[in-house]
């Protein structure tokens, strides 16, 4: 059996809400990889963050070990897994909990001291080192001493080595085949964490006509299931991506109360072109009706053109389903294949073989290839990718290279995910692991970048040296290492941010590339403002994009940002040419034309909602609408532009719809825009950052909305404020904020009105001198509130 053959590499994908981050709970506890006692909801949704909005924001991978029983029909053939599991059950505990109390390092004689007392403790019958006799053609030959015989049904052998191997194994099974035990456990207390194998010999595999004393094969029955979960929101659409890239299957997940979602169908067309192996699975089982249930399900099986027996009904709540489930994922998603297995340069070693101008080839090179899809960074670590080897292996020490970057370095540490970083001896091909740079520049490596041995790279080198050379060689060769799918991150939203207090600048920098290097598509150029000093142009993937990203700031950094309002990403046509609008300070007055990002937007609703949607298609300049009927919703794309986003496109929908309807969009080139550059006076100054652009034809409602909304914002002062909103010259809109009074009168009763008439005209001249000469200063907190919705 190849190396890949007991590895599976996995995601669960849905539409927001729908159980991924439940389900995955379950998987962790039927796999046993966290303890009951640390088990929590949502436990690979490590951020705050998530588990109060409930959503997953960031990816997290997680490697499984499990040893699924063998088909429950022939009770005969499995007697061994159904008769023995309570007792394995308990010697698994003792394992643990022996390891637990003395840890990493001890010699076998320590640990199989420590499991005497704990297999006491627990009430187990065992037998210390007893002789097992060896039987051929029906003669003793021999004897041999495992570590413990329990209940003298189950063979304890203990190893203190760094990692289990094939020679182990085969012993073990090699000693089973040769006494009458069926059934025996391997339990290392030397690497990195517990190993426990199961090893059967398996009578399962006989001809039922043996005549044979002897039993068949060995089957270790244990598979490694790399789980990726997944956001599901459009915004972070190019992580999903990579995740999507990093894995061969998928299982694709739907509330069985709410039936298929935009969302489910943006996720199953994305898996469908990344070519993986789709399961069906209806979730919330327990708390559905039988209709939702089937309803849901026939959805799903018209989606995914299936058999209605292959689609899963599952509760990850309460795990009814989920073992058939992770059952399938090991049935139906393929084993990992090597990139190099499919390269016309490679032979059956996974080893590329170079010509050398024009001759045979007589040199070969280990081919290591990992595509990174996440990544983050530790103080004292530097920055650790997170990868999937594609080809060959990763070891500490190994000299390493990226390829977008063209940076080199050597590795610091390898392991895996299980969930937390697990240190291991190498990373092999097929598997989902981390990678410990050591680099300190957050700038040097991008997710979705290939990480290649770095003698890969050399020989590339040689082989184009050798095509300049000679031209008659197969340009092929010299095919590029990277893997394919990478490109980089468009932001379509920016914003600028900065410290709500300016000392902290320094710290908000740090804060901001950090986040940057666990989430690729953030991008970011230097920036200033007047008024809140220092900060950057920020780009996002979207709104939802933007608020997670200050929402981290400030619990994870302990950092408070302001920030101006959202511009998405409008292209300018001047006579200088055509470029990217980032920031509304550099649009200047000989723009010819304005291009304004379009997207395409799928809603699906119940049939009695549809009229109720159509009524905002106005207020939302939605276009090319069409409708189609969905089971027993309805199904509506529009093309519409991305700036209506900006302005709760998605409340709106929600609250007509009554909370039924659900969009998903993707990005959808650019159209011509009739729009203004609207900027904000406020006593005769032009304040950065409250300037918009606008529709034409909505200019003057649009710009009293922000006059009004900061009148009530800004506080009086000594002098009137005048407010206006002005675009190419004029003035659209005026409000005034009248000045702070003071009663200069008050102390005077009675007498001739005019003594009051000259303390009246006084201050009346003391508050023009001050409006002459006073300034506004707009605080960061005002700020704060006049760019809310």
């Amino acid at each position: 059996m190849e190396q890949f053959e007991n590895i599976r590499n996995f995601v669960v994908i849905s539409h927001i809400d729908h159980g991924k981050s439940t389900l995955a709970d379950r998987f962790l506890e039927i796999t046993k990889t966290v303890n009951k006692r640390e088990m929590k909801p949502q436990y690979l949704d490590q951020l705050e963050l998530e588990r109060e909005r409930g959503i997953t924001i960031k990816m997290a991978p997680v490697r499984m070990k499990y040893a699924p029983q063998k088909n429950a029909d022939s009770t005969r053939n499995n007697a061994e897994d159904l008769l023995y599991g309570d007792i394995t059950y308990e010697i698994r505990a003792a394992a643990f909990e022996v390891r637990k109390s003395l840890g990493l390092g001890h010699k076998e004689g320590v640990y199989h001291n420590a499991l005497i007392q704990e297999f006491s403790k627990r009430g187990l019958r065992f037998e210390d080192q007893r002789s097992v006799d060896i039987f051929y053609a029906g003669k003793k030959v021999g004897s041999y001493r495992p570590d413990f015989i329990i209940e003298d049904k189950v063979i304890i052998e203990l190893k203190a080595l760094p990692e289990l191997g094939r020679p182990q194994t085969e012993q073990l099974w090699s000693y089973l085949k040769g006494s009458d035990y069926k059934l025996a456990l391997l339990v290392n207390f030397g690497s990195k964490e517990l190993e426990i194998k199961r090893i059967v010999y398996d009578i399962a595999r006989l001809p039922r006509n043996s005549a044979s004393g002897q039993r068949g094969s060995a089957q270790v029955e244990e598979y490694i299931l790399n789980l990726i979960d997944t956001p599901g929101h459009a915004d972070f659409s190019y992580e999903v991506s990579r995740a999507l890239a990093s894995v061969e299957g998928a299982i694709l997940l739907v509330d069985a109360t709410q039936g298929i979602q935009a969302q489910t169908l943006a996720n199953f067309e994305n898996a469908a072109k990344a070519g993986l192996r789709i399961i069906g699975a209806i979730n919330k089982i327990d708390i559905a009706t039988p209709e939702q249930v089937e309803s849901s399900a026939a959805e799903l099986t018209n989606l995914l053109g299936a058999d209605p027996s292959q689609i899963f009904k599952i509760s990850g709540k309460t795990g009814e389903g989920v073992p058939e489930l992770l059952a399938a994922v090991i049935k139906r998603i393929p084993a990992p294949k090597t990139q190099i297995n499919a390269d016309q340069n490679a032979d059956k070693r996974g080893y590329i073989s170079v010509n050398q101008r024009g001759n045979p080839r007589e040199s070969a090179m280990p081919a290591a290839r990992a595509l990174i899809f996440d990544s983050l960074y530790d103080d004292h670590k530097g920055v650790i990718a997170f990868v999937r080897v594609m080809n060959g292996e990763y070891r500490i020490g190994d000299n390493v290279q990226l390829i977008a970057s063209d940076y080199k370095f050597k590795i610091k540490e390898v392991g895996w995910f299980s969930p937390q970083l697990t240190p291991a001896e190498k990373l092999n091909a097929g598997e989902i692991g981390y990678i410990v740079s050591g680099i300190k520049d957050l700038g040097k490596l991008k997710i979705g970048d290939t990480v290649i041995s770095a003698d890969l790279r050399r020989f590339s080198t040689q082989i184009n040296a050798d095509i300049r050379e000679n031209p008659r060689l197969d340009p092929r060769e010299s095919a590029s290492l990277a893997l394919p799918g990478y490109e980089e991150p468009k932001p379509v939203v920016f914003v600028s941010l900065y410290p709500e207090e300016s000392d902290e600048y320094e710290d908000f920098k740090i804060a901001l590339f950090k986040l940057k290097l666990n989430d690729s598509s953030l991008s970011l150029e230097p920036d200033f403002n007047e008024v809140l000093g220092r900060g950057f142009r920020s780009g996002f993937l979207g709104q939802l994009h933007f608020e997670i990203t200050v929402e981290r700031l400030e619990r994870e950094f302990k950092i408070k940002t302001v920030s101006t309002f959202p511009l998405v990403a409008y292209k300018i046509r001047s006579s200088k040419g055509e470029e990217l609008l980032k920031k509304l300070d550099d649009f200047s007055g000989d723009s010819v034309e304005i291009f304004e990002p379009m997207i395409k937007v799928s809603i699906i609703a119940p049939l009695s909602h549809l009229g109720n949607i159509l009524q905002i298609k106005a207020r939302f300049l939605l276009d090319k609408i069409e409708t189609r009927n969905w089971e027993s919703k309805i199904l509506i794309t529009a093309r519409m532009p991305l700036a209506s986003l900006l302005y709760d496109f998605y409340g709106q929908l929600k609250s007509i719809s009554s909370g039924m309807a659900s969009f998903s969009y993707e990005m959808d080139g650019y159209a011509k825009a009739d729009l203004e550059k609207v900027e904000i006076m406020i006593a005769g100054e032009v304040q950065s950052g409250l300037g918009r652009l606008i529709y034409k034809n909505r200019v003057e409602g649009e710009s009293r909305k922000i006059l009004l909304k900061l009148k009530d914002v800004l506080p009086r002062q000594q002098f009137s404020q005048a407010l206006q909103a002005v675009s190419g010259g004029r003035i659209i809109a005026r409000e005034t904020i009248p000045a702070m009074r003071k009663d200069v009168t008050g102390y005077l009763y009675g007498g001739d009105r005019t003594r009051k008439m000259k303390l009246w005209k006084k201050q009346k001249k003391g508050k023009k001198k001050l409006q002459e000469r006073g300034r506004v200063f707009i605080s960061a907190n005002v700020f704060r509130e006049l760019l809310k919705k």
